[in-house]
């Protein structure tokens, strides 16, 4: 187990001293207030990497680095140009992780750990031959399924697209996300989505058959066809056909209204219960001052 070696690096200001944590291959930089989630880093991300690496076929070579960002006023030192709401992100062209503080405490993936390893799957697939033709849906998609699963949210965001509208085409969704959070989970939520249908209807290693078949040069478009014997165009459409059907009732049953009326149900029946007994405690008593 490497050590933590309370090791400073020259910056220009005592508030900006950054800590290393040494867990080989992994280098973790952090400041003062992030010890405690360094440690959880330094001790668990070596396991996360090693799943990553069986579920994708992808093994990474050399140091890689995490950066956890002070809770305030850090965002600017790495120049990333992530949306404001993002809690972590790989820096464009890098094999670093960077988390942010203010953030990594209250991730809505679970914990730390998941937040790392929806990260340190873009950095394995950036490493990939041929990455530059994985479209954005298909990094995000991967990322999410690496770290949690399907929860009501995702369906929630995904049941209210359908409900307004048809789920935006993937295509739109190739190169870039939308900046807008909300826009932006929904896009999330159809990304994890489709890539789960893939391994649903192709078999739980889909995904990792088309990154074997991108190693041996093939782009993205042909290693989806020859991975799973369909194209792109046409597995859409049918996941489209199913997505349409399945989620278009959820937002009705999560509204407010609904669980108002819910909550209202149970109130009367549960009156109603309480009245029942009432009355045959009543009845018992009356026997019993009969006999």
């Amino acid at each position: 187990m490497g050590a933590v070696l309370g090791l400073f690096l020259s910056t220009a200001s005592a508030a900006q001293e950054w800590r290393i944590a040494e867990q080989p291959p992994f280098r973790i930089l952090y400041q003062e207030g992030n010890g405690a989630e360094a440690e959880v880093l330094r001790r668990g991300a070596p396991a996360v990497l090693a799943a990553l690496q069986e579920d994708l076929g992808i093994q990474a070579e050399g140091a890689l680095t995490v950066r956890i960002l002070p809770p305030r006023g850090g965002h600017s030192a790495t120049g990333s140009a992530a949306p404001h709401w993002a809690a972590g992100y790989v820096r464009s062209g890098s094999r670093e992780v960077v988390l942010r503080g203010e953030w990594v405490r209250s991730y809505p993936f679970g914990d730390l750990l998941s937040l790392f390893g929806h990260e340190m799957t873009h950095v394995l697939l950036d490493t990939l031959r041929g990455s530059e033709t994985l479209p954005r849906w298909f990094h995000e998609g991967v990322a999410v399924s690496e770290s949690r699963r399907w929860s009501l949210r995702d369906a929630f965001a995904l049941g209210t697209l359908v409900l307004v509208g048809r789920p935006t085409p993937l295509a739109a969704l190739t190169h870039s996300f939308p900046p807008d959070e909300s826009a932006a989970r929904a896009a999330y939520a159809e990304s994890f989505h489709f890539v789960s249908y893939l391994e649903r209807e192709h078999g739980p290693r889909a995904i990792r058959r088309i990154l074997e078949i991108m190693r041996t040069g093939a782009p993205f478009p042909e290693a989806f066809r020859l991975a799973l014997g369909r194209d792109l165009s046409s597995t859409e459409a049918a996941w489209r056909a199913r997505v349409n059907w399945a989620y278009r009732w959820v937002p009705a049953l999560t509204s407010t209204g609904v669980l108002w009326m819910g909550m209202t149900l149970l109130f009367l029946l549960g009156r109603l219960a309480r009245r029942r007994r009432d009355r045959a405690l009543l009845e018992a008593w009356k026997h019993q001052g009969l006999d």
